[in-house]
């Protein structure tokens, strides 16, 4: 019977991928973190690992790329899974050489599939075949860098002509506007986005807390039917609730894991903005100063008798 190596940070999403794979007639060894699915991969040679992408020590890319270092796992199939899939987890997944990427939450039968067909392919006969590129799903809205625009500072013409009639008083001196900086709008608005997805994240990790009591519920009436030799449809109907507990809490967690890199993503775009706005600070206190020279200039040039 082959093993599958299913290894995540998440307790509901290991119970999901356990709950699919043994169904499908395959034993399946969990690890909760990547460390110990090294320790787990070395010691249990399995036929496939499943690793998440972020996990709290080791990443699933380290996971894979520990795989393909060592002489008796190196061809073991590698599938990576990720809450969020953009153009940098293709690139890490590829640099690893993993056999493929797939989103949370699962989507029907696509794991189990995706795993069979795996299988197959390493019991088939090696043939010189380039490495297909994984399948990758992104629905996650990007977000956009907003346009920084530098002003642009006019040069004093070389020579200012002024003629000024003797009997004219002489005038009020022109009050100069200065430039005003066109991108701390949009920084601010990325921060405001970034505390909303926090807020998102809160709200969501509470709803787990309190799913996660109602799933500890559920395993003790299990266990309590159990013991006392209570009808089986009782504990098939607590089984069936109890797995789709579990399926829920897992969509919730992948969630808050999405909101998380995209919190990280906004973060990013607003010390970027930082950054460009460090930079066009030199320039605007320039142009502050030209603007006050060409003032002062006209004051002199026009009371001058």
């Amino acid at each position: 019977m082959p093993i599958i190596l299913v290894a995540d940070d998440s307790l509901s999403v290991r119970k999901v991928a356990e709950r699919m794979l043994t169904e499908a007639g395959l034993e399946v060894v969990l690890a909760a973190n990547g460390e110990e699915a090294m320790s787990v991969a070395s010691s249990k040679k399995p036929d496939l690992v499943i690793a998440d992408v972020i996990m709290p020590d080791k990443s699933g890319f380290e996971v894979c790329a520990y795989i393909r270092a060592q002489a008796v796992l190196t061809n073991t199939p590698v599938l990576l899974v990720s809450g969020f899939v953009d153009d940098e987890v293709t690139r890490q997944a590829e640099a690893c050489k993993a056999d493929g990427v797939i989103k949370k939450p699962f989507q029907g039968a696509m794991l189990r599939e995706r795993v069979m067909e795996l299988l197959a392919s390493r019991k088939a006969p090696a043939a010189p075949a380039a490495v297909a590129a994984p399948e990758l799903v992104l629905e996650m809205p990007a977000i956009e860098m907003p346009a920084i625009e530098m002003p642009a500072v006019a040069a004093p013409e070389p020579a200012i002509a002024l003629h000024v009639p003797p009997p004219s008083p002489a005038p009020a001196p022109v009050a100069m506007a200065a430039p005003t900086a066109p991108v701390a709008m949009p920084a601010l608005q990325l921060a405001g986005e970034v505390r909303t997805l926090q807020e998102t994240i809160q709200r969501l990790e509470g709803r787990i807390a309190e799913q996660g009591k109602g799933l500890v519920h559920l395993e003790q009436q299990m266990q309590t039917l159990q013991g006392a030799g209570g009808g089986g449809q009782q504990v098939e109907a607590l089984q069936k609730r109890l797995a789709e507990q579990e399926s829920r809490n897992a969509q919730l967690e992948q969630s808050i894991q999405a909101s998380r890199e995209s919190a990280a993503q906004a973060i990013t775009l607003v010390q970027k903005l930082e950054a460009r706005l460090a930079e066009l600070e030199p320039a605007v206190a320039s142009a502050k100063q030209l603007l006050h020279a060409l003032a002062e200039f006209a004051r002199q040039t026009i009371i001058k008798p």
